[in-house]
Protein backbone atom coordinates (compact mmCIF):
# COMPACT_ATOMS: atom_id res chain seq x y z
CA UNK A 1 0.00 0.00 0.00
CA UNK A 2 1.59 3.43 -1.00
CA UNK A 3 1.37 6.34 1.19
CA UNK A 4 -1.25 8.16 -0.01
CA UNK A 5 -3.26 5.01 0.00
CA UNK A 6 -2.34 4.55 3.47
CA UNK A 7 -3.17 8.13 4.68
CA UNK A 8 -6.83 7.60 2.77
CA UNK A 9 -7.40 3.94 4.68
CA UNK A 10 -6.51 5.42 8.02
CA UNK A 11 -9.21 8.81 7.35
CA UNK A 12 -11.49 5.85 6.08
CA UNK A 13 -11.29 3.79 9.47
CA UNK A 14 -11.25 7.21 11.82
CA UNK A 15 -8.23 7.09 12.83
CA UNK A 16 -7.27 10.56 13.97
CA UNK A 17 -3.90 9.13 15.76
CA UNK A 18 -2.87 7.27 12.66
CA UNK A 19 -3.33 9.67 10.32
CA UNK A 20 -1.37 12.62 12.57
CA UNK A 21 1.87 9.99 12.39
CA UNK A 22 1.24 9.95 8.55
CA UNK A 23 1.33 13.39 7.98
CA UNK A 24 4.17 14.09 10.99
CA UNK A 25 6.20 11.98 8.64
CA UNK A 26 5.39 13.44 5.18
CA UNK A 27 3.45 16.67 5.85
CA UNK A 28 3.30 16.69 1.59
CA UNK A 29 0.68 14.17 1.67
CA UNK A 30 -1.81 16.26 2.79
CA UNK A 31 -2.38 17.88 -0.36
CA UNK A 32 -1.68 14.60 -1.91
CA UNK A 33 -3.84 12.54 -4.83
CA UNK A 34 -4.08 8.86 -4.91
CA UNK A 35 -4.03 7.60 -8.66
CA UNK A 36 -8.26 7.43 -8.89
CA UNK A 37 -7.98 11.22 -7.95
CA UNK A 38 -9.42 11.28 -4.17
CA UNK A 39 -7.63 13.57 -1.97
CA UNK A 40 -7.16 13.30 1.58
CA UNK A 41 -9.22 16.63 2.34
CA UNK A 42 -12.58 15.20 0.70
CA UNK A 43 -12.61 11.92 1.45
CA UNK A 44 -11.97 13.48 5.06
CA UNK A 45 -15.18 15.98 4.12
CA UNK A 46 -17.16 12.59 3.03
CA UNK A 47 -16.57 11.12 6.03
CA UNK A 48 -17.45 13.57 8.04
CA UNK A 49 -14.29 14.07 9.82
CA UNK A 50 -13.94 17.70 10.76
CA UNK A 51 -10.69 16.68 13.02
CA UNK A 52 -9.00 14.84 10.55
CA UNK A 53 -10.08 17.75 8.16
CA UNK A 54 -8.44 20.24 10.50
CA UNK A 55 -5.67 18.28 10.50
CA UNK A 56 -5.24 17.76 7.20
CA UNK A 57 -5.27 21.48 6.52
CA UNK A 58 -2.90 22.46 9.51
CA UNK A 59 -0.65 20.48 7.45
CA UNK A 60 -0.90 22.31 4.25
CA UNK A 61 -4.13 21.04 2.15
CA UNK A 62 -4.83 23.30 0.08
CA UNK A 63 -8.46 22.99 -1.59
CA UNK A 64 -9.10 22.56 -4.84
CA UNK A 65 -12.82 23.96 -6.04
CA UNK A 66 -14.94 20.76 -5.10
CA UNK A 67 -13.16 20.81 -1.70
CA UNK A 68 -13.85 24.40 -0.83
CA UNK A 69 -17.16 24.30 -2.53
CA UNK A 70 -17.78 21.45 -0.06
CA UNK A 71 -15.89 23.35 3.14
CA UNK A 72 -18.20 26.57 2.50
CA UNK A 73 -14.89 28.29 1.93
CA UNK A 74 -15.73 31.19 -0.40
CA UNK A 75 -12.44 32.66 -0.19
CA UNK A 76 -10.71 30.13 -1.42
CA UNK A 77 -13.60 29.47 -4.03
CA UNK A 78 -12.79 33.11 -5.37
CA UNK A 79 -9.38 32.89 -5.15
CA UNK A 80 -9.33 29.90 -7.46
CA UNK A 81 -11.63 31.09 -9.66
CA UNK A 82 -11.23 34.67 -10.22
CA UNK A 83 -7.68 32.99 -11.39
CA UNK A 84 -9.36 29.84 -13.62
CA UNK A 85 -12.60 31.00 -14.67
CA UNK A 86 -13.30 27.46 -16.19
CA UNK A 87 -12.77 25.27 -12.67
CA UNK A 88 -16.23 26.22 -12.10
CA UNK A 89 -16.66 23.46 -14.91
CA UNK A 90 -14.53 20.66 -13.20
CA UNK A 91 -15.55 17.84 -11.43
CA UNK A 92 -14.41 15.60 -8.80
CA UNK A 93 -12.43 12.44 -8.70
CA UNK A 94 -16.52 11.01 -8.23
CA UNK A 95 -17.84 13.18 -10.69
CA UNK A 96 -19.34 16.11 -8.84
CA UNK A 97 -18.87 19.96 -9.54
CA UNK A 98 -18.26 22.54 -7.22
CA UNK A 99 -22.41 23.78 -7.04
CA UNK A 100 -23.22 19.91 -6.95
CA UNK A 101 -20.51 19.59 -3.62
CA UNK A 102 -21.81 22.77 -1.93
CA UNK A 103 -25.27 22.12 -2.33
CA UNK A 104 -25.17 18.63 -0.98
CA UNK A 105 -23.49 19.98 2.08
CA UNK A 106 -25.81 22.48 2.60
CA UNK A 107 -22.95 24.99 2.21
CA UNK A 108 -25.27 28.29 1.23
CA UNK A 109 -22.93 31.17 1.11
CA UNK A 110 -20.80 29.32 -1.41
CA UNK A 111 -24.09 28.15 -3.26
CA UNK A 112 -24.84 31.93 -3.48
CA UNK A 113 -21.62 33.02 -4.86
CA UNK A 114 -21.21 30.02 -7.58
CA UNK A 115 -24.35 30.90 -8.61
CA UNK A 116 -23.81 34.73 -8.98
CA UNK A 117 -20.11 33.91 -10.50
CA UNK A 118 -22.53 32.17 -12.82
CA UNK A 119 -22.49 28.23 -11.93
CA UNK A 120 -24.90 26.67 -13.94
CA UNK A 121 -27.68 25.25 -11.68
CA UNK A 122 -29.12 22.56 -13.99
CA UNK A 123 -25.12 21.15 -14.19
CA UNK A 124 -25.13 17.76 -14.63
CA UNK A 125 -22.59 15.34 -12.33
CA UNK A 126 -19.86 13.70 -14.69
CA UNK A 127 -21.10 9.86 -12.86
CA UNK A 128 -23.50 7.41 -13.23
CA UNK A 129 -25.92 9.36 -11.56
CA UNK A 130 -25.88 11.60 -13.88
CA UNK A 131 -27.47 14.85 -11.23
CA UNK A 132 -28.50 17.89 -10.63
CA UNK A 133 -27.25 20.18 -7.64
CA UNK A 134 -30.58 20.09 -6.89
CA UNK A 135 -30.83 16.11 -6.42
CA UNK A 136 -27.28 16.69 -4.45
CA UNK A 137 -29.60 18.66 -1.78
CA UNK A 138 -32.17 16.92 -1.29
CA UNK A 139 -30.15 13.86 -0.99
CA UNK A 140 -27.87 15.74 1.64
CA UNK A 141 -31.28 16.97 3.03
CA UNK A 142 -30.54 20.57 2.66
CA UNK A 143 -33.61 22.42 3.03
CA UNK A 144 -32.22 26.00 2.44
CA UNK A 145 -29.85 24.97 -0.70
CA UNK A 146 -33.01 23.18 -2.40
CA UNK A 147 -34.97 26.91 -2.06
CA UNK A 148 -31.96 28.71 -2.92
CA UNK A 149 -31.57 26.31 -6.32
CA UNK A 150 -35.53 26.50 -6.81
CA UNK A 151 -35.39 30.68 -6.75
CA UNK A 152 -32.36 29.78 -8.79
CA UNK A 153 -34.61 28.22 -11.46
CA UNK A 154 -32.86 25.12 -10.63
CA UNK A 155 -36.01 22.11 -12.66
CA UNK A 156 -37.78 20.53 -9.71
CA UNK A 157 -38.58 17.97 -12.50
CA UNK A 158 -35.23 17.15 -13.95
CA UNK A 159 -34.52 13.56 -13.51
CA UNK A 160 -31.80 12.22 -12.68
CA UNK A 161 -30.56 8.76 -14.88
CA UNK A 162 -32.77 6.60 -13.05
CA UNK A 163 -35.41 8.71 -13.39
CA UNK A 164 -35.87 9.89 -10.18
CA UNK A 165 -36.62 13.74 -9.03
CA UNK A 166 -35.97 16.12 -6.23
CA UNK A 167 -39.74 15.37 -4.79
CA UNK A 168 -38.82 11.18 -5.10
CA UNK A 169 -36.16 12.23 -2.80
CA UNK A 170 -37.70 13.79 -0.59
CA UNK A 171 -40.68 11.93 -0.15
CA UNK A 172 -37.96 8.55 0.22
CA UNK A 173 -36.48 10.55 3.57
CA UNK A 174 -40.25 11.97 4.47
CA UNK A 175 -39.01 15.27 4.48
CA UNK A 176 -42.06 17.28 4.43
CA UNK A 177 -40.36 20.58 3.96
CA UNK A 178 -38.25 20.14 1.34
CA UNK A 179 -41.26 18.36 -0.86
CA UNK A 180 -43.39 21.44 0.11
CA UNK A 181 -40.52 23.86 -1.25
CA UNK A 182 -40.60 20.97 -4.54
CA UNK A 183 -44.34 21.25 -5.05
CA UNK A 184 -44.15 24.82 -4.84
CA UNK A 185 -41.99 25.06 -7.27
CA UNK A 186 -43.96 22.96 -10.02
CA UNK A 187 -42.99 19.14 -9.15
CA UNK A 188 -44.58 16.97 -10.73
CA UNK A 189 -46.32 14.82 -7.91
CA UNK A 190 -46.95 11.58 -10.00
CA UNK A 191 -43.91 11.65 -11.76
CA UNK A 192 -42.46 7.85 -12.42
CA UNK A 193 -38.53 6.41 -11.93
CA UNK A 194 -37.09 4.40 -14.49
CA UNK A 195 -38.49 1.51 -12.37
CA UNK A 196 -42.16 3.24 -12.51
CA UNK A 197 -41.49 4.44 -8.92
CA UNK A 198 -43.90 7.88 -7.79
CA UNK A 199 -42.94 9.83 -4.79
CA UNK A 200 -45.86 8.27 -3.05
CA UNK A 201 -44.90 4.87 -3.57
CA UNK A 202 -41.24 5.52 -2.02
CA UNK A 203 -43.08 7.63 0.79
CA UNK A 204 -45.27 4.40 1.39
CA UNK A 205 -42.15 2.04 0.65
CA UNK A 206 -40.74 3.97 4.19
CA UNK A 207 -43.48 4.10 5.95
CA UNK A 208 -43.86 8.08 5.97
CA UNK A 209 -47.10 8.73 6.44
CA UNK A 210 -47.31 12.30 6.84
CA UNK A 211 -45.76 12.50 3.11
CA UNK A 212 -48.58 10.43 2.15
CA UNK A 213 -50.99 12.81 3.13
CA UNK A 214 -48.85 15.89 1.80
CA UNK A 215 -48.76 14.10 -1.54
CA UNK A 216 -52.44 13.44 -1.84
CA UNK A 217 -53.64 16.24 -0.59
CA UNK A 218 -51.48 17.49 -3.78
CA UNK A 219 -53.28 14.98 -5.68
CA UNK A 220 -51.35 11.78 -6.02
CA UNK A 221 -53.13 8.55 -6.35
CA UNK A 222 -50.05 6.07 -7.44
Amino acid sequence: MSAIEDLLSAIKSGEQGRVREILHADPALADGRAPGGETPLLIAIYYGAKEIVALLLEHGARPDPSEAAALGDVRRLRELLEEQPDLMHAHSHDGWTPLHLAAHFGQVEAIDWLLRRGAPVGARSANDLANTPLHAAAAGRRRRAVEILLEAGADPNAPDSGGFTGLHLAAQNGDLDMARAMLDAGAQVEVKSGEGKTPLALAAQEGHGPMLDLLHEHGATA
